[in-house]
């Protein structure tokens, strides 16, 4: 029995030695093209798809009540609140894009879904240039909005003409994202394998020729990193956190008027009221905005000087890592750290409303009278007040006559 094994095995016949390679080589390539991106899912799963997609429903409602409270206020239009205005609009579509890029790309992994691949390749390289181009925006514009914010607190001269140019100033921070991200759609590209038609493995995102070919390395090197780097992180991130520093620095100074004698002691009160209301709210955006920014600025420079610990996965394979080893605690700290960049930066965009109704009374009363009118129960409330007055007036006009007439014996 054994010899016939031996036999039987050393010496196939050929029909079915080619037979069986060509079933081998297709399970193989079958296999490569459902393979799926295993590093750390379960995590991924409850960061990006659970809570990651849960926070960017409440950040897209809670950005649009803001757009529809300040977009029919013509106060608000014509204040600095109009930054804001547009720093909720953008919000809603980074919303939008974490659910579109983040949440449905650990969908795919995790449910193996060639539908869900298709679709994802059919809009990720716009959207993620939309996305980047949104945040590059909300950033600047929180920036322009500080600057006005600090030229009314100190009474400098250049007040007059924040206020006069700003619907011309609202759009630089719209330009400057443009410029900065917008080339973010020609630097990838959506590559398909007709090898794994109907396969997760048919579309593949790629770098373009703009990053690959060396005759583009300034472009890769000097404007995709430096330039890029700077002008969208670096610079906004320490610019806010200095203008803040010299904002809450001047809120302690006594409020006097330019020959230096104080103001009268009510005005004092009212307008340090209105100052600390508004500082309060800035702060705490740039705070948000520098807790959501600051892994960020830590992972750039990191993939700048060391990009192969973070990346390489030809030589070392995750499961071949023991849990103990540098390697995998590297690999582990960067993964779950891109994931938890984009999350804060939800955050920061739910955070916005709270921020805004827990530091400034006016406004939380006003977005109480708006919910009322949206929900028809202003309206309401008028048509009863205006029937008390009717019959008020009424009584009074019943009593006024029964007052005038003569008295019958």
């Amino acid at each position: 029995m054994d010899d016939l094994t031996v036999t039987t095995i050393a010496f196939p016949q050929p029909e079915t030695t080619a037979i069986a390679a060509e079933i081998a080589a297709t399970a193989t390539a079958a296999a490569d093209c459902d393979a799926v991106d295993p590093d750390f899912l379960t995590e991924r799963f409850w960061l990006c798809v659970v809570i990651g997609g849960s926070v960017s429903i409440i950040s897209i409602v809670e950005n649009l009540f803001i757009f529809a409270l300040f977009a029919t206020s013509r106060q608000h239009r014509n204040s600095y609140n109009l930054y804001l205005l547009l720093l909720a609009f953008f919000d809603v579509f980074m919303g939008i894009s974490y659910i579109a890029l983040m949440s449905v790309m650990v969908m795919i992994n995790f449910t193996a879904s060639y539908q869900l691949k298709w679709m994802w390749a059919s809009y990720v390289v716009p959207m993620l240039a939309i996305s980047h181009v949104a945040m590059t925006t909300s950033t600047y514009l929180i920036t322009f909005a500080a600057i006005e914010r600090y030229a009314i607190t100190i009474t400098h001269r250049t007040v007059e003409l924040l206020q006069k140019n700003r619907r011309w100033f609202v759009l630089l921070p719209f330009a400057i994202g443009l410029i900065t991200k917008g080339p973010y759609y020609f630097e990838l590209t959506i590559e398909r394998n007709e090898n794994c038609t109907g396969h997760l493995a048919e579309y593949k995102i790629w770098p373009s020729e703009l990053l690959t070919n060396s005759a583009y390395t300034i472009y890769a090197t000097y404007f995709r990193f430096h330039f890029r780097q700077i002008t969208t992180i670096i610079a906004p991130f320490f610019f806010l956190f200095l203008l803040t520093s010299s904002l809450v620095w001047k809120l302690k100074k006594p409020i006097r008027e330019k020959n230096g004698q104080m103001l009268d002691v009510q005005h004092v009160k009212q307008k340090k009221a209105r100052i600390r209301a508004a500082t309060r709210t800035l702060v705490i955006l740039i705070f948000t905005y520098l807790m959501s920014n600051c892994l960020g600025v830590i992972l750039a420079v990191w993939e700048y000087i060391d990009k192969e610990s973070l990346q390489d996965r030809t030589n070392r394979q995750l499961e071949e890592l023991s849990m103990t080893s540098s390697s995998f605690r590297f690999m582990y700290f960067y993964v779950i750290s891109v994931d938890t960049v984009s999350f804060l930066t939800i955050v920061a965009c739910a955070l916005r409303l709270p921020i805004y109704l827990s530091c400034q009374p006016l406004l939380r009363k006003e977005a109480k009278q708006f919910i009322n009118r949206l929900c028809g129960r202003e309206t309401l409330k008028k048509r009863l007040l205006r029937n008390d007055s009717t019959m008020e007036r009424d009584t009074f006009s019943a009593t006024q006559t029964l007052i005038s007439s003569p008295t019958e014996k």
